[in-house]
């Protein structure tokens, strides 16, 4: 071997240059200086862009978090049975809306209306029959009432005249018995004359107890009558259930607003064919932000505590007014790198002093501070 420098084994391992791409030694110094950093936290990040969520920091009682702004009374899905056809839309985005309002028109519409119109009519034909029939039993009963004294009177009197005829001709016949006798053609007339006024006497009598039955009768058989022309009868009541029955037809073919807002997205064209949404709706005379706080910082807040809402750069102020208890993972995703991205989360409700900048956007994504109060928190 060769004593000079740079010559056999240990001469050829010194000398050989090791090249270390620059790439890599410069993702070593950013990842140092992210360890770095993440170890000792940023002291230096200014108030408006925080990192979300922010567990409890050494000298800072306040609780930053995510949010989204929303109306109190939650957005209103109002949707379709899907695989319907939606025939038309009777609003646009941005309407004033007031609960009962006809939202939209559905396949089968036409139809349905036809249907109830047809049911409709057959009552009103119904009605108009059974109204005329009582108009004529009124009349008839009218008529009746005011000829039954003379009717009963005449009734009584003939049947008395008449059993007073038969009696005077049963008497003659009995007085002219014995020159009858010798006349046989005249005693036939006679019995026959006699017969004919008994049979006359009995008709009239039954004739009077008759009118006297059908007197003691008359209340009831006329509470029947009333019964049969009743508007609230059988016949009535089947077609008002038939009319029932095509006016949730046609309700089905119809969208109508259960409660009022503002129109804030129209999620159906007319044409299609329905997968289940139509429009979106909301009341913006009241707004919120439902905040995600931290599981650790959630024990420090209490009902009114103190919040402020960063909306284009200026904060609006707010109060909480609800505390969730159900523990979940966040929905909610910053854009600060650093920002942990996998979190359990509580739902914060903060109600807003003012929502007119909030209602611009309904489902802003917004970064909130609450200031937890001294009361003793859950």
């Amino acid at each position: 071997m060769s004593d000079r420098p740079g010559h056999g084994l240990a001469g050829f391992v010194f000398r050989r240059r090791v090249v270390v791409p620059l790439w890599i030694l410069g993702m070593g110094g950013i990842c140092g200086l992210l360890t770095n950093v993440a170890l000792r936290g940023d002291q230096t990040t200014p108030e408006g862009s925080l990192v979300r969520p922010n567990p409890s920091e050494p000298g800072d009682s306040r609780i930053h978090a995510l949010a989204r702004l929303e109306p109190a009374s939650g957005l209103i899905a109002v949707g379709v049975r899907p695989g319907l056809r939606v025939e038309e839309v009777r609003v646009k985005e941005g309407d004033e809306i007031k609960a009962g309002t006809l939202l939209a028109i559905l396949e089968g519409h036409s139809q349905a209306q036809r249907q109830l119109e047809l049911a409709e009519a057959q009552k009103k034909s119904a009605d108009d029959r059974r109204s005329l029939q009582r108009e004529k039993v009124a009349l008839a009963r009218e008529r009746e009432d005011g000829l039954k004294s003379a009717r009963h009177d005449t009734a009584e009197q003939v049947a008395k005249l008449t059993r007073q005829k038969f009696q005077q001709l049963t008497a003659l016949e009995k007085t002219l018995s014995a020159l009858i006798e010798k006349d046989a053609k005249t005693k036939y007339e006679i019995q026959q004359a006699a017969y004919q006024l008994e049979v006359a006497a009995l008709r009239a009598e039954l004739e009077l107890k008759e009118l006297d039955t059908a007197e003691a009768l008359k209340p009831r058989l006329r509470a029947l009558e009333d019964r049969e022309l009743a508007d609230n009868g059988p016949d009535s009541e089947i077609l008002a259930r038939q009319i029932d029955i095509a006016r949730a037809a046609l309700a089905q073919t119809e969208v109508h607003s259960t409660g009022s807002g503002l129109v804030l997205e129209i999620l159906a064209r007319p044409g299609e064919v329905s997968s289940g949404s139509l429009l979106t709706l909301g009341d913006l005379t009241s707004m919120v932000a439902k905040a995600e706080v931290y599981q650790s910082d959630v024990g420090r807040l209490a009902l009114g505590d103190a919040a402020k809402v960063l909306m284009e750069g200026q904060p609006v102020t707010g109060k909480v007014t609800k505390i969730g208890r159900l523990v979940g993972s966040n929905e909610f995703r910053g854009l600060d790198p650093r920002a942990l991205q996998d979190l359990r989360v509580v739902s914060v409700t903060i109600a807003l002093d003012d929502g007119a900048e909030a209602s611009k956007y309904v489902r802003r994504q917004v970064d909130v501070t609450i200031k937890p109060s001294q009361r003793a928190t859950r």
